[in-house]
């Protein structure tokens, strides 16, 4: 009598465990599960500021090289300004050119830097939207 009573409690004392490790499964399971939210809403506000800062760039390019475009049809001796705030400096013409060529590789750099680092930023995201992907899969299977 005594070892069936104990073996009651025992029984229930290990349902009573499994409860409290699934609790502890699931707790766990609900903080990576936010945790890796978090990491993937993160990721995809930075891709789309570098997409942003790519696009602006370019813009900024395109306007460059008309100018350039534009600078270049001009006589040798024409007067050249440059516009540095709400004044305009005369600039001989060669240096508006060299400085329009500096500006358009600098901004060419910088796009290449950027387009590289939403690669970076999208492969995390895909690993992340994965990583979600295999804890809902693991889960399901658990119950």
């Amino acid at each position: 009598l005594s070892v069936s009573g104990s073996q009651e409690r025992l029984s229930s004392f290990c349902c009573s465990c499994s409860c409290i490790s699934e609790s502890i499964m699931d707790e766990e399971l609900r903080k990576a599960f936010g945790e890796l939210q978090l990491k993937m809403v993160e990721t995809q506000q930075r891709v789309r500021v570098s997409e942003a800062q790519i696009q602006s760039l370019q813009r900024s390019n395109m306007h460059a090289n008309l100018t350039m475009k534009e600078v270049g049809g001009l006589p040798a001796g024409t007067r050249t300004y440059e516009s540095i705030g709400r004044i305009f400096m005369l600039k001989p013409l060669p240096d508006v050119q060299k400085m329009l060529k500096e500006r358009i590789e600098s901004n060419e750099t910088k796009v290449k830097k950027l387009s590289e680092q939403r690669g970076y930023l999208e492969k995390n995201l895909k690993e992340s939207q994965d990583n979600l992907r295999e804890m809902v899969r693991q889960r399901q299977a658990r119950a």
